[in-house]
């Protein structure tokens, strides 16, 4: 069982990221551009739509934008995949050169494709199980409270538990199928999936530790420039839509509101960051596949 060498694939990436910017732009600015363009119009459109009432107040969500909605995320996983395939190459030397642009659809993407997709399915399933499970658990504990004064306590204490349990189990399972299952469908023309659980066995808080180290700082400054571009009354919008939630559609109207001219901006501010934000993504994960399947981790400028 290979260990993940942490200190040298967060500075690999990094390196991989700064280092060669110029091929990422290449390689992500068309699909990059398509999804903004996609994300300007179909956002503009369901932000619209949510600034529209009912007679009682409530925001009308029609059908013809769930299904739009639906479908911008289907074309928005494909172009994800074509960019996690190209600069997976480019890391594993598969391809190499600074390209003014690059397209490609091919088996790897598709291969790609259909892991997100099957991820988010999972995803879902995992979510609706453990909702069931919990709402069930809710029953009989007050029922068995409204009997014994006594049980409350350790019902609440039970459901907390099984909120605790459950969103690690679901944080633990996407980790191990998700971070080395693109390098792995580009590689071993495999789907990718089973092939990241077993290549991450008794890695799992070493990925976490060099997932953190490269998202966190991206984390920070997009939710920064957000809060910069959105204005505080946007989150305040979401602090009292929690403490008062029986009155949450008015605040998704307000907050639909503040976003709706803000789109440009915001989309704007995407694709500035794109490159890092890509390169980063795709490419640790990259690194560290060249090194559980047996590979060293190439040092800045291998």
């Amino acid at each position: 069982m290979n260990k993940l060498p942490v200190g040298e694939t967060i500075g690999s990436a990094y390196g991989f990221t700064f280092g060669q910017i110029g091929a990422i732009i290449g390689l992500i600015w068309i699909p990059t551009l398509i999804n903004a363009v996609g994300s300007f119009f179909i956002f503009g459109a369901y932000n619209g739509a949510m600034q529209q009432t009912s007679g009682d107040g409530m925001p009308m969500m029609a059908g013809p934008y769930v299904g739009l909605m639906f479908l911008y995320f289907l074309v928005a996983f494909l172009l994800v995949a074509m960019m996690a395939v190209a600069i997976t190459k480019q890391v594993l030397g598969l391809r190499s050169g600074t390209p003014f642009a690059y397209f490609s659809l091919g088996s790897a993407e598709l291969r790609v494709f259909g892991g997100i997709f099957a991820l988010y399915l999972l995803f879902v399933l995992f979510f609706l199980v453990f909702a069931i499970v919990v709402v069930v658990v809710g029953i009989v504990g007050s029922t068995l409270a409204k009997q014994s004064a006594a049980v409350a306590p350790l019902v609440g204490a039970l459901v907390g538990l099984l909120a605790i349990a459950g969103f690690g189990a679901m944080i633990y399972i996407f980790v191990r199928l998700s971070f080395l299952f693109v390098p792995s469908a580009v590689v071993d023309g495999e789907f990718g999936l089973s092939r990241s659980w077993q290549l991450t066995a008794g890695n799992f808080w070493r990925i976490v530790v060099v997932g953190l180290a490269v998202m966190l700082p991206l984390l920070l400054v997009q939710g920064v420039s957000e809060y910069f571009i959105l204005g505080p009354e946007y989150f305040n919008s979401f602090a009292h839509a929690m403490q008062d939630p029986t009155n949450a559609s008015r605040f998704s109207i307000e907050q639909a509101q503040i976003v709706q001219p803000r789109i440009p901006l915001l989309l704007g501010l995407g694709l500035i960051l794109a490159p890092i934000v890509q390169g980063l993504l795709f490419a640790t994960p990259a690194f560290a596949y060249r090194a559980l399947a047996g590979r060293a981790v190439p040092t800045q400028g291998s």
